[in-house]
C-alpha cells in the first residue's frame, strides 16, 4: 500500500483528508476497544495508523517506574529485520528517553544527517535506513506512562498534519493503556487472593480434619465409661447422679454426631470428583429412605419427573439425604408432612432441582446464613441437629459448580432449590 502524500492545499482534497483522518481515528478508537491487553491495544494502532502516518519504522513502549524497566508492547519494522520483540524488558538507561517526553511534547529529529551523532542516531541511520523520527509522550493522569515512536527514510516528515494525528492517537492509547493495565493489575489481585483463599481453605479443612479426628479418642472413653455407669452401676447411684451420666451419655452422642459433620464437611474439599450420569429419581428414592430413619411422622412423598445429571453420584445423594433430613426435621407436627421433589428449566436454561416441604418455614430475612457451619433459625430445643448439614450441601453443590438456595415463609413450608453446573468432561 503507498505511503500517504503531503497534505495537499487543495480545499477540496483537505475536506477528504480530515473526513478520512476522522474516519481513521474512529477505527483506530474501535480497535483499541476491541482489544484487552496492552499490546494487543498497541498492536491494534499501529496497524491502523500504517494506512495514513508515513513510517517504516513504529514502537510503542511502556514505562514500569517502580521497577526502573521499560517494555516494548509492539513493533513495526517495514524492512530488515529488528533483534527487538514485542515483550522485550530493558533497564530504562538502556531505553533513553527524551527530556521533552516529561513535559508532555514530542521529540523530533527532522534529519539525522544534521542531529547530534548519538547511538541511537547512528543505529537508527546505518541500521534501519531512518531519516526523521519522532517520539511521542503516552501521559495518563499526568504520568508519563510511555511513548510512541515512529521512523521514516525521508527527512521531515513528522510536522503538520501527520504531528496531530499522531498526538490524538497518543493521547487514545495512553487512556487505553493505563485502563488495560489497571485490569490486568486487578485481574492479577484477584487471582492472588482467590490463591489465598484456597490455600487457607485447605489448611483450615486440614485443621477440621486433624482436630475432628483426634477429638474421637478421648469422646470414646467418655462414652463408653458413661455407659458402664448406666448399665454396671446405675443402682450405686442415687437419681441425680444418674441423671448427670445420662446427660454426659446424650452429650458425648451429640458431639460424636458433630465431629462426623465436621469430617463429613472436611472431605469435601479433600476429595476427587467423579462425576458421570446419575439416575436422579432412583438417587431420591434411596436419600428419601436413608433419611426417613429416626423420623417417626406421616409423610407424603413425591417425586416428579427428574432428569439424570451429571454428578457425583455419592455427594449427590448425601446433598439429598441432608435436604430431605431437614424437610423431615421441620415438618414432623404436620399430619401430614408433604415433601416433594421436582426439576424444571430456569429461564436462563438452567436446570433446577427443587424440593419442598409444608413445615414450619422461616424468615427470608434470614435466609443468607442459612448455609453457614453452626448457623440455626430454628430453637435447638425444638429441632434437633448440628447446623453442619445445610453447610455440607453448600460445599458440594459448590464443588459441582453449581448454587443452591432456599425460599420459605414463616408457616408456609419451605423449598431448597439447587443447580449443578453444567456438564464437564
Amino acid at each position: 500500500m503507498p505511503m500517504p502524500g503531503p497534505p495537499s492545499d487543495n480545499p477540496t482534497e483537505q475536506l477528504r483528508e480530515y473526513a478520512r483522518r476522522l474516519e481513521i481515528l474512529r477505527e483506530i478508537d474501535e480497535a483499541i476497544l476491541a482489544a484487552e491487553s496492552p499490546s494487543d491495544i498497541a498492536s491494534a494502532a499501529l496497524d491502523r495508523l500504517q494506512e495514513f502516518v508515513p513510517f517504516i519504522r513504529a514502537s510503542v513502549v511502556i514505562f514500569h517506574w517502580e521497577r526502573d524497566e521499560s517494555e516494548i508492547l509492539a513493533i513495526y519494522q517495514k524492512h530488515g529485520d529488528t533483534e527487538l520483540r514485542p515483550g522485550t524488558v530493558l533497564p530504562i538507561n538502556q531505553l533513553p528517553i527524551p527530556e521533552e517526553l516529561f513535559d508532555g511534547e514530542p521529540s523530533m529529529v527532522g534529519d539525522i544527517r544534521s542531529a547530534p551523532s548519538t547511538d541511537v542516531t547512528r543505529r537508527l541511520r546505518r541500521d534501519e535506513n531512518i531519516r526523521s523520527y519522532v517520539s511521542f509522550p503516552l501521559i495518563a493522569e499526568e504520568e508519563l506512562i510511555g511513548m510512541v515512536n515512529f521512523g521514516s527514510h525521508e527527512p521531515d516528515v513528522y510536522a503538520g498534519q501527520w504531528r496531530h494525528i499522531i498526538r490524538e492517537v497518543a493521547d487514545q492509547l495512553a487512556i487505553a493503556i493505563r485502563q488495560a493495565r489497571l485490569v490486568e493489575q486487578v485481574r492479577a489481585y484477584s487471582e492472588k487472593m482467590e490463591q489465598r483463599v484456597q490455600e487457607r481453605t485447605e489448611e483450615l479443612e486440614s485443621f477440621t480434619y486433624s482436630v475432628s479426628h483426634d477429638l474421637r479418642t478421648p469422646l470414646r472413653a467418655v462414652d463408653g465409661f458413661s455407659r458402664m455407669l448406666m448399665e454396671q452401676y446405675a443402682d450405686d447411684l442415687d437419681d441425680e447422679g444418674r441423671r448427670l451420666v445420662r446427660i454426659i451419655y446424650e452429650s458425648t452422642q451429640k458431639m460424636t454426631q458433630l465431629i462426623d459433620g465436621l469430617l463429613s464437611l472436611s472431605r469435601i474439599g479433600r476429595r476427587d470428583m467423579r462425576r458421570r450420569s446419575v439416575d436422579v429419581e432412583q438417587l431420591a428414592q434411596e436419600a428419601f429412605e436413608e433419611a426417613r430413619q429416626g423420623h417417626e411422622v406421616s409423610v407424603e412423598f413425591h417425586i416428579g419427573d427428574l432428569p439424570d445429571a451429571y454428578a457425583d453420584r455419592s455427594m449427590l445423594r448425601r446433598v439429598f439425604v441432608n435436604l430431605l433430613s431437614n424437610a423431615l426435621k421441620f415438618s414432623a407436627d404436620r399430619d401430614p408432612a408433604r415433601i416433594s421433589i421436582e426439576a424444571q428449566e430456569s429461564e436462563t436454561g438452567e436446570r433446577v432441582y427443587a424440593i419442598r416441604d409444608n413445615g414450619v418455614g422461616f424468615d427470608m430475612e434470614y435466609a443468607d446464613k442459612l448455609f453457614g457451619v453452626f448457623q440455626r433459625l430454628h430453637d435447638e430445643a425444638s429441632f434437633e441437629g448440628t447446623g453442619v448439614g445445610l453447610a455440607i450441601a453448600e460445599r458440594t453443590i459448590r464443588r459441582h459448580n453449581g448454587r443452591i438456595w432456599a425460599e420459605g415463609e414463616v408457616g408456609e413450608g419451605a423449598t431448597f432449590s439447587f443447580t449443578l453446573g453444567e456438564r464437564s468432561d
